[in-house]
């Protein structure tokens, strides 16, 4: 292989040579000395092209980019000395996933709409209580682990096991007076903002997402039939404009806001009699069987976690003259619950396909599922019988 990656200068005479090792789905190549540094999109193009890779089937993984520089010294024209600096990278490169087309979508679509969940009423006895869903993270749109099909039959399986909790429960005496579903965030992936790669890695385009999440959505809510609904505002819901990766207009401008209106919309006076659909406030709250639960994606958390969530509480108490017993987040992708004392804080995991870069980086991963609780005051601590489904 020789060290020449086209416009860019190299000298293959020296001795640190450009290689490159090819799998399935990528691999990792060494530049060689070049005579430039890399600055630019279409510098990365250029030596996936002298390696003889097409830059519209792969990507440079840019977190995985080590520059290497040193000076050398060169005799010019003239015949005097001169030193010049000289650069090397190495680094991974991946292959795009592909995207879904048209027809993939609608196969998808038409699976959604022929699946029906199979489950028999109960009726419990005790103090009243609420069961909580907390839909956290799908991410529709992303490629990872089986991608899209995958996580649309990790959501309709978590629909059917939250059916049968609710069966479980009641038969075992709690008196479940409602049912709320929250959407704690992120339902679609976005294609483009959050993170480098991410136009390279969905399959989806940002419409097909969002139907794909109104398609589950509908089907969830006519399966369970809760008495409340809930919709926070989220990151990758965040609407852009011109490639920037923040909103131009307000925090309304929301993918949570939209859709959570757009359902509301479909089901009318048919569905939850109460609905929470957050305009432009990232922290809402809302009374459940007696006790006041704040919810919040969990983006905006900043500095240490605890002091965050008390003084948003406060200023909670200030608004409406109730602090929250109850907070749940999502946004990290996994289960957390902790007790600060003046409240609890749950943590949701997700069902989403996982991230590749952030194994990579921690050798950690999420397990998939849906949190629900009881939430209430059959319980001193105002919860119980939390369940990861």
């Amino acid at each position: 292989m020789p060290t020449d990656l086209s416009e860019f200068e190299s000298r293959p005479e020296k001795v640190m040579r450009s290689s490159i090792e090819v799998g399935a789905d990528g691999g990792e190549f060494t530049t060689g000395e070049l005579t430039r540094p890399i600055q630019l999109a279409s510098d990365w193009n250029a030596v996936l092209e002298g390696f003889g890779l097409d830059p519209d089937e792969f990507y440079v993984v840019d977190d995985t980019v080590r520059m290497s520089k040193w000076q050398q010294s060169k005799r010019t024209e003239s015949g005097d000395r001169d030193v010049v600096w000289l650069y090397s990278y190495k680094a991974r490169f991946a292959r795009c996933s592909p995207q879904a087309t048209e027809a993939d979508v609608e196969q998808l679509r038409a699976k959604i709409d022929k699946w029906r969940p199979k489950t028999t009423k109960t009726v419990g006895t005790g103090e009243p209580c609420t069961f909580v869903i907390n839909w956290a993270d799908w991410q529709i749109g992303k490629s990872e682990n089986g991608g899209v099909e995958a996580t649309v039959d990790r959501v309709q399986k978590s629909i059917e096991d939250c059916l049968t909790r609710i069966k479980e429960l009641r038969k075992a005496g709690r008196n479940i007076e409602k049912v709320a579903i929250f959407n704690m965030g992120d339902p679609s992936e976005g294609c483009s903002g959050n993170y480098s790669a991410q136009t390279f890695t969905v399959q989806l385009n940002m419409r097909a997402q969002l139907n794909l999440v109104l398609d589950l959505w509908t089907q969830g809510l006519a399966a369970i039939q809760p008495d409340i609904f809930a919709s926070v505002l989220c990151n990758h819901g965040e609407w852009t404009r011109n490639g920037g990766s923040k909103p131009i207009t307000s925090d309304s401008d929301n993918v949570g806001g939209y859709l959570g209106d757009t359902l509301q919309r479909i089901f009318g006076d048919d569905g939850p009699s109460e609905w929470h659909v957050a305009h432009d406030e990232m922290v809402q709250a809302i009374t459940l069987s007696g006790v006041r639960v704040a919810i919040t994606h969990g983006h905006k958390i900043s500095g240490k976690e605890f002091e965050w969530l008390r003084g948003q509480a406060q200023r909670l108490q200030y608004e409406d003259g109730v602090m929250p017993r109850l907070w749940i987040t999502a946004h990290r992708h996994h289960l957390s619950i902790e007790d600060f004392g003046a409240f609890w804080r749950f943590q949701c995991p997700s069902l989403d396909g996982g991230s590749k870069w952030f194994s990579d980086m921690t050798g950690k991963w999420s397990t998939h599922g849906t949190l629900t609780m009881l939430v209430g005051n059959h319980d001193l601590r105002g919860w119980s019988d939390v369940a990861v489904l």
